[in-house]
């Protein structure tokens, strides 16, 4: 029975100790008293949205700011077009971006895959685009990616390359 009585004794004590906070965080209280201002949860990170994409290797020394990644969407096979999902992500803000691609023998690229132009790019955002090869032989083959941005007043390049492997190839056990 006493108890009773001083639960609401209790009760009234916690919620003096804790200064009535219902959980909301010290910024959140300032922001609906209009004193501070809440910051938005970001959006995906670059790397969220290129999950299963691999990274292409960068050729030379070139300090471009700038990230390519590739997917291939079926497995290479002699005389069938492949697609293959590529991903700018620039580091740096750009008035233009531009993706050059070439192969090596063995491997056609449509017309249309030859040249990728963005314009108006932003640091950190994710700029996807296919392109479309067709290969013509069994092998081991290159794509190369020639980025160009157009940022400042200043034209800066980067190469990557990725590879293409079409058909068994000799020492490679294939997986089932």
């Amino acid at each position: 029975m006493r108890n009773a009585r001083l639960t609401p004794l209790y009760a009234a004590l916690v919620l003096t100790a804790c200064h009535g906070d219902s959980g909301q965080s010290s910024a959140r209280k300032a922001a609906a008293r209009g004193n501070a201002p809440v910051f938005a949860k970001k959006g995906p990170t670059a790397n969220e949205l290129t999950v299963g994409m691999v990274g292409a290797v960068s050729q030379g020394k070139s300090q471009v700011p700038v990230e390519l990644k590739f997917d291939l969407l079926q497995r290479p096979a002699i005389g069938k077009a492949l697609e293959i999902a590529v991903a700018l992500i620039p580091q740096i803000s750009a008035s233009q971006a531009t993706v050059h691609v070439t192969g090596s023998d063995g491997l056609n690229i449509a017309a249309d895959s030859r040249e990728i132009d963005l314009q108006s790019v932003e640091a950190a955002q994710v700029y996807r685009s296919s392109i479309h090869v067709t290969p013509s032989a069994e092998g081991v083959f290159f794509l190369t990616f020639t980025v160009t941005l157009n940022h400042d007043e200043i034209t800066e390049s980067r190469t990557f390359s990725t590879p293409i492997i079409v058909g068994a190839v000799p020492g490679v056990a294939a997986h089932k």
